[in-house]
């Protein structure tokens, strides 16, 4: 689907995604874990969502899936669905969509709903139906599993996976897809709140820009309601070590650090003096501490973004230290001639640690690290560990990919 399709799918009856198993590039991680950065990347790049369907077949065994998001006054069409012939799409809409046990209510559910077609009926009585011999069996679908991925303001989300081999889903594989539901929605969400109303292109550029920062950025309401995330930030929320989201509302790991988070929100986001502020949001051990920074928001700053929202807003800078530095090594060869040695010392003792650490973590000599950062100093001109780690922050500032 096109990106000018894609930028409205949450509004029409359109399909964000849709893949034949086969189509998974193999260059992608196959971990449930880089399929989740997979889904939560393609809310903010489209083209995606093919490759993503294609992914989340191969981990549930299914040929075919497809994702669209629905409007409530569509009706539903399988025209631009993968594994439906569009001879057979004609006839659903003409006749067979009627005798369908499953489509119809599907958009009705509540979210999160998965069900398979062995699930509604007995499977004696499913086999002889009519729709089953005269639909679904000359197209080769052995069986079919159909959910709910977003019910919001009207609008549906229907995610099918269509298994063509002769054996039916198994618990395993049903829990898989369950588990990946939720990571599915978040990201539908987010490309519904990101993708601006109209068609300016300075908006879309405006979104770009936010998107290709390395620090998380968050627009949210009074009430800690998420307006707006750019790429960073949905990717510490899909981890959520540290930031976290429920029903859309944004809180942090504890009780009590959530509750500091959105009393420093409704602060710069309320009515009255508006000001800002400033946390450490702790994580569980290795990693450090995100950095939170609360500032007060315009509401007419962010149109493009809260459609049409009149409520007083903050903005939330998240900052991962330890993501922060990904291709920073790259600029300082670049930017200063390091040699990728000197860069990569540069970036260790940008951690803050001691030579020594620096020399056990890339297994040379302490004498081998203090020659590369006698260089570092002299080619990037600074002159202390405090004057290289702010170096390294300001070139960290945007992503690396």
């Amino acid at each position: 689907m096109g990106p000018a399709t894609a930028a409205h799918a949450a509004a029409t009856d359109t399909p964000v995604g849709n893949a034949h198993a086969s189509s998974a590039t193999s260059s992608d991680p196959t971990g449930p874990g880089g399929l989740i950065e997979a889904i939560y990347d393609a809310a903010f790049d489209v083209g995606r969502w093919p490759d993503v369907c294609a992914r989340i077949a191969q981990r549930v065994g299914a040929q075919h899936v497809n994702l669209t998001v629905l409007s409530p006054e569509s009706a539903f069409s399988l025209d631009r669905w993968e594994g439906i012939a569009a001879s057979f799409a004609h006839s659903y809409a003409q006749h067979y969509g009627g005798l369908d046990p499953l489509i119809p209510q599907v958009r009705r559910w509540a979210a999160g709903t998965l069900v398979t077609d062995t699930m509604i009926r007995p499977q004696a009585s499913h086999e002889r139906s009519a729709f089953v011999q005269e639909w679904v069996r000359p197209q080769a679908i052995h069986t079919v599993a159909f959910a709910n991925v977003l019910r919001e303001g009207g609008a549906a989300g229907v995610l099918g996976a269509l298994r063509l081999e002769a054996r039916f889903y198994s618990e395993d594989e049903l829990d898989a897809l369950r588990a990946l539901l939720p990571h599915v929605r978040n990201a539908l969400r987010v490309q519904r709140h990101t993708t601006p109303s109209s068609h300016d292109e300075s908006a879309h550029a405006g979104t770009d820009a936010l998107d290709a920062l390395a620090h998380g950025v968050l627009i949210v309401d009074a009430d800690a309601h998420i307006v707006f995330a750019n790429r960073a930030a949905t990717t510490l929320l899909a981890h959520a070590s540290g930031l976290r989201c429920e029903r859309n509302v944004l809180g942090a790991s504890s009780a009590t650090a959530s509750h500091q988070l959105r009393g420093l929100i409704a602060r710069a986001a309320g009515h009255d003096a508006r000001t800002g502020g400033a946390m450490l949001i702790a994580r569980p051990a290795p990693d450090e501490p995100l950095q939170a920074l609360v500032s007060p928001l315009g509401a007419h700053r962010h149109a493009a973004f809260a459609h049409g929202s009149t409520r007083g807003t903050a903005m939330l800078i998240v900052i991962d230290p330890q993501s922060a530095r990904r291709g920073v090594e790259t600029r300082l060869v670049a930017l200063f001639g390091l040699t990728p040695a000197e860069a990569r010392v540069a970036c260790e003792v940008g951690k803050g640690r001691n030579p020594k650490d620096v020399a056990e973590a890339l297994r040379v000599l302490p004498s081998t690290v203090r020659t590369h950062l006698h260089h570092v100093f002299a080619k990037t001109a600074t002159r202390r560990q405090a004057d290289l780690m702010r170096l390294i922050a300001q070139l960290a500032i945007t992503r690396g990919d």
